[in-house]
């Protein structure tokens, strides 16, 4: 994984935000083409066309609609409640004046939450925290695709520069094969030479196949990612360069998988909140009117009334629940840790890989 500069992974990240947000709802309905062939291409826009093929993101995509309706869900619990309601049968009510038989009643009922203790509250937090989540979960998987592709095309870049050497190679062999020949036909050195050439020809020969099969491999590789064959594909920017201080200078702060699994901390402990309100009592209006028909006579039957309702005894089903939810709240943190530890591990490796490639290209060089 390449490490960015901090400016340049900022413009980056909202870079590839706008763009997911205008692709996914177009991506969502159309079917993935075949693979089109171009003259060339750059690292851009490769990750651009990779961002708009792969289907994680529509998934990802999807995945915040659905948070953003949770919220809209919670959020229903401070609105009236209305409904119809009826029912025929046989229905007898007995009092001191006589008794009452009723064959349908219907009508119109409304419920007004009034104060629950936090519980409609926490729930909207807790819902509009994991849609956050969700929002971070898709830049992660923006940042995902990007990484794939430019790895990818590094791939590809890397083994059309081998295989050129090895051409070179093989060429600059065969001008000191016949060198050898013409010595060897003049007498002045042994035919060895010219057989000992030959062999390393054959050696080179076999290194130019292996080249060109690992590049094929490469571009179908990316092929498949971008959905598109280049045949000339534009140098790598050398801005992307990693800096040798660079895993010290880690801002986690702006990493998108850190970001989500921050949120969904957020989201539990929102959710351990909710559970504990569940110990309170729930206090709301209610009111209604109803019709009933009776063999007698009709009537019309009207209230409005507070309601409380607390729970007393529920076998531990609540104290169960909160347990969960504190559950819940230590596995999500604990995956924050793991999202770092996941970033650095990354940023570790390249930096690694980085340093023996400058290395080998120094010691190349000498």
């Amino acid at each position: 994984m390449t490490i960015l500069r901090k400016p340049m992974l900022r413009r980056f990240t909202a870079a590839l935000a706008f763009i997911s947000l205008a692709i996914n709802t177009a991506y969502a309905n159309s079917s993935q083409v075949g693979i089109a062939p171009v003259a060339r291409t750059t690292l851009k826009e490769s990750i651009l066309f990779a961002i708009d093929r792969d289907p994680s993101i529509s998934q990802q995509a999807a995945q915040l609609g659905i948070g953003q309706a949770q919220i809209d869900e919670a959020r229903s619990g401070w609105m009236p409640q209305i409904s119809l309601n009826g029912s025929t049968g046989h229905s007898q009510t007995t009092d001191s004046s006589g008794s009452l038989k009723n064959s349908a009643a219907w009508g119109l009922s409304l419920t007004q939450l009034i104060y629950d203790f936090g519980k409609t509250n926490n729930s909207i937090s807790q819902s509009s925290a994991q849609r956050d989540s969700y929002r971070y979960q898709l830049m992660s998987t923006l940042s995902d695709v990007a990484e794939k592709t430019a790895l990818s095309y590094v791939e590809v870049k890397r083994y059309a520069d081998l295989l050129q050497a090895a051409k070179e190679n093989v060429q600059a062999l065969k001008n000191v094969e016949q060198l050898a020949k013409l010595r060897a036909d003049a007498g002045v050195s042994s035919t060895s030479d010219e057989l000992q050439t030959r062999t390393r020809i054959a050696g080179m020969q076999a290194t130019v196949a292996q080249y060109q099969a690992a590049l094929n491999s490469a571009r179908a590789r990316l092929a498949v990612l971008t959905g598109m064959q280049a045949e000339n594909y534009s140098p790598v920017p050398a801005n992307l360069a990693v800096e040798p201080d660079s895993l010290n200078r880690i801002d986690y702060s702006l990493i998108p998988a850190v970001m989500a699994a921050q949120n969904m901390e957020r989201s539990a402990q929102y959710g351990v909140e909710t559970a504990k309100s569940q110990h309170w009592p729930t206090l709301s209006l209610k009111g209604g009117r109803t019709r009933y028909e009776s063999d007698n006579r009709s009537y019309w039957d009207d209230q409005i009334q507070l309601n409380i309702d607390a729970p007393l005894y529920q076998g531990g089903a609540v104290s169960a629940r909160v347990r969960q939810a504190e559950g819940a709240r230590a596995m999500a943190s604990s995956q924050v840790d793991q999202a770092r530890f996941d970033v650095l591990q990354k940023a570790s490796v390249a930096q690694a890989d980085w340093t023996g490639a400058r290395g080998r290209m120094e010691a190349g060089k000498q």
